[in-house]
């Protein structure tokens, strides 16, 4: 099956979640106290070379609003490495929402395609690590702690399920 097929299909419903649980992300007159909003500032070029495998030598801060940050990171090629998207505020019913879309999205695909997810790709919850966390090498992983959610994509990162705790527990203590 075309990993790339799965992605998109995903994408497509749990954007339909996310519309239908109030649309954008929850919002926020004033960012979190003494928190810096930039998603590019919570990882070095360094530390994400580390984890994509290739020198980095850009963090583009792609999308802010008030209590939302994304971040891209590039290889010297222009190529994304990694993303990053932090709701500072709301990341609680922000991190129900994309479970309960991806369970949407896994049921859909069992039925459509004869076959679940879990037996495409890796994925599932990790204990240990903040609030709640959920891994995931082809879709968005989740981190939640307190009402901050951290939204990984590393469907370009080599290797993902073995840089996931590490990666994820740097992050968890700079939120």
């Amino acid at each position: 099956m075309n990993r790339l097929l799965i992605y998109l299909a995903w994408g497509a419903l749990a954007c339909g979640a996310l519309a239908c649980a109030g649309g954008d992300a929850p919002r926020s007159e004033t960012v979190v106290a003494g928190k810096d909003p930039n998603a590019c500032h919570l990882l070095t070029h360094d530390e994400v070379a580390a984890v994509v495998g290739r020198r980095v030598i850009m963090a583009d801060q792609i999308e802010a609003e008030d209590g939302y940050s994304k971040c891209q990171w590039e290889d010297s090629a222009g190529f994304a490495t990694l993303q990053l998207a932090v709701y500072w505020k709301g990341g609680k019913q922000q991190f129900d929402t994309w479970r309960a879309a991806q369970g949407l999205g896994g049921e859909t695909f069992a039925r459509t395609e004869g076959v679940t997810l879990d037996s495409i790709v890796e994925q599932g919850p990790v204990p240990g690590l903040g609030d709640a966390a959920y891994f995931s090498e082809l879709l968005p992983s989740l981190l939640l702690k307190d009402d901050v959610m951290v939204e990984l994509t590393l469907s370009l990162v080599p290797k993902a399920e073995s840089k996931f705790r590490p990666l994820a527990t740097t992050l968890l203590g700079r939120i």
